[in-house]
């Protein structure tokens, strides 16, 4: 919940006394469910407490498991092991406060709230006795904290992270865990952009490339999300910050135990209007650098979400009036719903009334939840978790290096490529397979596995500057296939078949080639050529390897972000003019475009454009609306837009529109426009190792020396390439009297 946010009773209090006083049977029958069941409910008055916060869960040495419910005044511990018998063990008191949250570490448990207090240390491996089951070690407060809205753990590390406190203007403070009853203050993140976190998740990655690397994912509000890598606490940085459409107060989030997506909650997007169901944001993160949001689910109901949780490929989100929902990620960008219980029957809508948390891991598969009104209760969500293992796992593609953008005309170049079968599926063995278009239709390759879940194939010869559509596929056990990406063959990657080509025309910014600005109706963040200083939007280095500049808006020498963004209308930036009146070419660029849009605002966005007649007319070459900033490659064939002439212009815009708070940057670097060299391939058509004889008799078979290519291609050789494709000796499409002037150069034995 949101501190600067109201929160409404609406709640009828004849209705929650009616509901206390009610037979288990009955209360039971109060509250909406589907393959979830009410084993138990503790009502306020049951915990002498006028309303609920958070919950989460400890589990003793012997087994036995215990709720840890956070009210208004205490904390109070619940035994839970038998569910249908709840026992309530014991509090440690507090003054009063709307906020509160816990996590455990160890035998211990760390409360905070959002008024007073410090952080209490209480301590649990006595919790099995029959008396004096836990103590409350020490309120921690050295060092100044007075209150935090948070606490997370990372259990892997053993360090836990303040979140929303009196400390560091809210940003996370960390504490060592090495003695759990005495935590130490061991770092803070304080870079210029430090700002507030409401909520955290922190991991220790165990694999791939950020292996030992301890990540945090952190909510803030509405600047969206944070990746910080904290793993040196005297260096705690930021990696990343994302917004996305319609941000409004990021709450929280969790990842998948692959480590591959983000699942987020945005708490005020239902309530402000800007959605009109539950949204729950899902962003791919393996690129830390650069998520991307990628899908958004919803219940289809107005309730707010608040807290949600993964256990394996089963999420539960607390979306407050709607009560608890069970949802299947198996399919990460399609989550299906399993199942709920609303603990709030009243209604399903925009209000902070109902669930407020839930803890699903305890290892007998009960599970608490925690809500404002009506205080604990106990469920068992068995059935749901049946319907969500009874779906099969979906597959998921990852990229180790960059995808092709270019392909040798000759053939040979090779592409990685991870398939992971998530939540149970299995992939069927040779199913893995690259896909591409030549001309003629999608020809299907199967890759070669060269180690579990990591695949190589390898594309033919092609036509010089001909465009190659191409995508991955891979089949699960069950028989659905996915593809990559998803919306393939009507969606693919494409790759130019080029060498490496004659450059025309380029611009790195490390010298002025004369670009100018305007016509800009925004007051601030006009482009500037030089060396950007890193905000939450704007990029720290220009792309070049080796060099310093790049053209970016808004100079800002503070590095604070949103000073000298472009705020509320248009920057642009216009290259000098570009003599093409040599033919057709290729235009390469990187570019950088960041936006945090708070009010869903259809204005924003950038726009490349180019011209052929020095700016008289444009022609749109990408519009990109929103864009969470990260060097992204754009290429495309200048013909497939507007003819070459002698008087080209780029033209690179980024707007800003009327609603306040809005962010926008962009940057632009290494502009390349160059012509495809077509070198020619091997003369060897049989590909046997020599150019011979042989070669000539299958060469035969497709030259009528019209330029024509009639025999019908027949696979042979090692390559199982085709005689008519390898007979096109200069790739330029035909086989022709170039080609046989090629093969007699080249012979070299009977």
């Amino acid at each position: 919940m949101p501190t600067k946010s109201i929160h409404r009773w609406t709640a009828p209090v004849a209705a929650l006394v009616l509901l206390t006083l009610l037979p288990a049977s009955a209360a039971r029958a109060q509250f909406p469910a589907q393959n979830v069941t009410l084993i138990k409910q503790l009502s306020l008055p049951d915990l002498t407490a006028s309303w609920g916060t958070d919950c989460w869960g400890y589990v003793s040495p012997s087994g036995r498991e215990y709720a840890l419910m956070g009210l208004n005044n205490k904390l109070t511990v619940v035994e839970v092991t038998n569910p249908a018998s709840p026992v309530i063990v014991g509090s440690t008191s507090h003054t009063s406060c709307t906020w509160g949250d816990v996590k455990t570490y160890s035998h211990y448990a760390y409360f905070v709230n959002d008024c007073n207090g410090g952080m209490e240390v209480i301590d649990l491996a006595n919790i099995d006795a029959t008396s004096n089951r836990f103590t409350l070690v020490r309120n921690v407060t050295a060092g100044g904290p007075s209150h935090s809205h948070n606490v997370a753990i990372n259990t892997d590390s053993g360090y836990l992270y303040l979140l929303g406190s009196n400390l560091n203007g809210g940003a996370p403070v960390v504490y060592s865990l090495a003695d759990p009853s005495n935590p130490v203050e061991v770092g803070r993140w304080t870079e210029p952009l430090a700002d507030y976190h409401h909520d955290a998740q922190i991991v220790t990655y165990t694999a791939g490339p950020y292996a030992g690397k301890e990540i945090l994912f952190g909510f803030g509000e509405d600047r969206g999300v944070d990746i910080l890598d904290v793993t040196d606490k005297n260096n705690i940085h930021l990696l990343s910050r994302t917004s996305y459409p319609g941000v409004k107060y990021c709450h929280q989030g969790w990842t998948t135990a692959d480590r591959r997506y983000l699942y987020v909650d945005d708490e005020l997007d239902e309530d402000y209007g800007t959605t009109p169901t539950t949204r729950t944001l899902i962003f791919d993160i393996a690129n830390l650098a650069n998520p991307q949001l990628v899908s958004t689910f919803t219940t289809g109901l107005p309730s707010i979400d608040h807290n949600l949780y993964i256990d394996g490929c089963t999420m539960f989100e607390a979306n407050y009036s709607s009560g608890l929902r069970v949802i299947n990620i198996s399919d990460p960008l399609n989550p299906v719903e399993v199942g709920y219980f609303d603990t709030y029957p009243e209604n399903d809508g925009t209000s902070f009334d109902g669930i407020w948390s839930s803890y699903p891991y305890f290892p007998s598969g009960t599970m608490i939840v925690s809500d404002y009104e009506r205080g604990l209760f106990i469920l068992d969500v068995s059935a749901a978790r049946a319907a969500s293992d009874a779906i099969p796992g979906a597959i998921a593609f990852g990229y180790p290096n960059t995808l092709p953008a270019t392909l040798d005309p000759r053939g040979g170049d090779s592409v990685t490529f991870t398939v992971d079968a998530r939540c149970g599926s299995t992939l069927v063995a040779g199913s893995a397979q690259l896909h591409y278009d030549l001309g003629n239709g999608f020809v299907s390759v199967p890759a070669q596995e060269l180690s579990p879940g990591v695949f190589s194939a390898t594309f033919p010869p092609t036509v010089c500057t001909q465009t190659v559509p191409y995508y991955f596929s891979a089949q699960a056990t069950g028989g659905s296939v996915y593809t990559s990406p998803s919306g393939a063959p009507s969606q693919t990657y494409l790759a130019t078949s080029a060498g490496p080509g004659v450059t025309v025309w380029s611009d790195d910014f490390e010298t002025n080639l004369a670009w100018t600005n305007g016509p800009d109706t925004a007051s601030t963040g006009a482009w500037v050529r030089g060396d950007p200083v890193g905000t939450g939007g704007q990029p720290e280095d220009d792309h070049t390897p080796a060099g310093v500049s790049c053209r970016y808006t808004g100079a800002n020498p503070t590095g604070t972000e949103g000073t000298d963004d472009v705020d509320g209308g248009t920057a642009v930036t216009t290259s000098p003019t570009i003599d093409l009146s040599g033919g057709d070419a290729i235009v390469s660029y990187y570019r950088w475009y960041y936006e945090r849009d708070i009010g869903d605002d259809p204005t924003d966005g950038f726009l490349a454009q180019i011209s052929n007649n020095n700016g008289a007319s444009w022609v749109t070459i990408e519009s990109l609306s929103p864009g969470s900033g990260g060097w992204e490659l754009v290429e495309f064939r200048v013909s497939d837009f507007v003819a070459p002439t002698s008087a080209m212009k780029l033209r690179f815009s980024a707007s800003d529109g009327t609603i306040d708070g809005d962010i926008v940057e962009a940057a632009i670097d290494d502009i390349r426009i160059y012509r495809p060299t077509c070198p020619p391939q091997t003369a060897d058509v049989n590909r046997d190792g020599a150019t011979d004889l042989r070669d000539f008799a299958l060469f035969q078979g497709c030259y009528t020396g019209d330029g024509s290519c009639p025999c019908v291609p027949t696979l042979y050789g090692p390559t199982d390439q085709s005689a008519c494709t390898t007979s096109d000796i200069d790739l330029d499409g035909d086989v022709d009297a170039g080609d046989l002037q090629l093969l007699v150069n080249d012979l070299t034995g009977p």
